[in-house]
């Protein structure tokens, strides 16, 4: 029987550079976001003969594919691989003694103006989905879009990059996204947080675990004052999650008493979800991927449902194989709409 085993397959410009730099590389670590922030990888590799700052030193548009192949992991002939994804080299560092190459790939495109040109323009006349279409193109990378689209009927972009305006408009309509393998990846963390899920954790599964809980973010409903362009008045909705005198408030401009709704839900969303949060160092696992949801047992009233906001996958020269995973308690959003509670003309 071949032992249990974990490796990474590393392609350099398309071409697998595995086998090459087995005897380099001292460390790989692989950031998987679920939403808000782009994938990253970085391979810490020995430069002792300083092929790495020589003639191997990458170099502008170079990029990494890594796939994470696990061999006989949980039984014989359990054999699985995850595929990390694109990454443009981003971040070189060298360090010494001993000489160390450190070599850093980002998930965004930085060969074209995506995450560095702040611009200002109009959106009218159209949707979410059109916008980050549009976007994506310019970018020249791909869309995945699963969720709910949005009509728009006027947006400012206003001094902001393609990337910063993309989260933000996708933060304002609950929908997470995500750089991946040279494609903007969008879904409705909600649907998401509501799936059926067997993957578990169990506390005595954990080399290390923090959960944090903040009672002063609760919120047990949300008002909005927003300002309705086509009827000229200012307008308010309230929604309750529960009965309570927790309230956040919020101004914003919405097209609609449905527009505003939706921005009302996901900002109280934003809040509540960062109440109860824990960080679990685990045994690796390619299992672990930032979106899905898993169970946490042996933690008392601590116990429950949690959304893996981000896992970190880390190997060292030895062989070892650890993720460290950032959740936070699943919000189940089953209030009362209040109808709009007061308008007054601009």
């Amino acid at each position: 029987m071949e032992a249990r085993r974990s490796y990474v397959v590393v392609k350099y410009n398309g071409k697998d550079i595995s086998q090459t730099i087995t005897d380099y590389i001292e460390g790989f670590q692989y950031t998987d976001n679920a939403s808000g922030k782009a994938d990253t990888v970085t391979l810490k590799l020995n430069d002792r003969s300083g092929k790495w700052s020589g003639n191997w030193i990458p170099v502008q548009e170079d990029y990494v594919e890594t796939t994470i192949r696990l061999t006989n992991w949980s039984t014989e002939g359990d054999n699985r691989k995850y595929n990390c994804g694109f990454f443009m080299i981003d971040d070189l560092e060298f360090s010494g003694p001993p000489s160390i190459a450190s070599i850093g790939g980002i998930s965004t495109p930085i060969n074209a103006d995506f995450n560095v040109t702040e611009k200002s323009k109009t959106w009218k006349k159209t949707t979410v989905k059109g916008i980050l279409e549009t976007i994506a193109k310019s970018a020249g990378i791909g869309l995945y879009f699963s969720g709910e689209d949005y009509l728009i009927d006027e947006l400012e972009q206003s001094g902001e990059t393609d990337q910063a305006f993309a989260f933000k408009i996708c933060s304002s309509y609950n929908l997470a996204m995500k750089l991946y393998n040279k494609k903007i990846v969008v879904f409705d963390q909600t649907e998401y947080e509501k799936k059926d899920t067997n993957l578990s954790i169990k506390k005595k599964d954990c080399k290390n675990w923090r959960i944090k809980r903040k009672m002063t973010k609760a919120y047990d409903g949300v008002l909005i004052s927003y300002t309705d362009s086509k009827k000229e008045k200012t307008l308010k909705y309230k929604f309750m999650l529960n009965s309570g005198n927790r309230i956040l408030k919020m101004n914003e401009s919405a097209e609609s008493l449905q527009d505003a709704e939706i921005k009302a839900k996901a900002k109280l969303l934003e809040h509540n979800r960062s109440c109860q949060t824990a960080v679990l160092n685990v045994k690796g696992d390619t299992k672990y991927i930032a979106g899905k949801c898993c169970y946490l047992s042996g933690f008392g009233k601590l116990d429950g449902k949690y959304y893996i906001d981000t896992v970190k996958h880390v190997k060292d020269p030895g062989g070892g194989y650890m993720c460290t995973l950032d959740l936070h308690l699943c919000i189940v959003i089953n209030g009362v709409s209040v109808a709009t509670v007061a308008s007054v003309k601009k």
